[in-house]
């Protein structure tokens, strides 16, 4: 789910994807904030490039790395 968010997408998006409701989601987004320390959706993506999760895509969209996002 954090390369979801680091990917740029919505709770809504995410949920979809997912196959999770909205009010899941943003828990998890939640937990996920208050677990690495960061204040928003954007310092997600932050950590996200930092530590390799993500990288720039060819049309300059991130795109994950590894195992893939489903799982995380």
């Amino acid at each position: 789910m954090l390369i979801a968010v680091a990917r740029g997408l919505s709770n809504a998006e995410i949920a979809e994807e997912l196959v999770l409701s909205e009010a899941t989601v943003k828990t998890h987004v939640g937990r996920i904030l208050a677990k690495l320390e960061l204040r928003d959706r954007v310092q997600i993506v932050i950590y996200a490039y930092d530590h390799g999760l993500v990288a720039p895509g060819a049309d300059g969209s991130p795109r994950a790395r590894g195992r893939g996002d489903k799982h995380l």
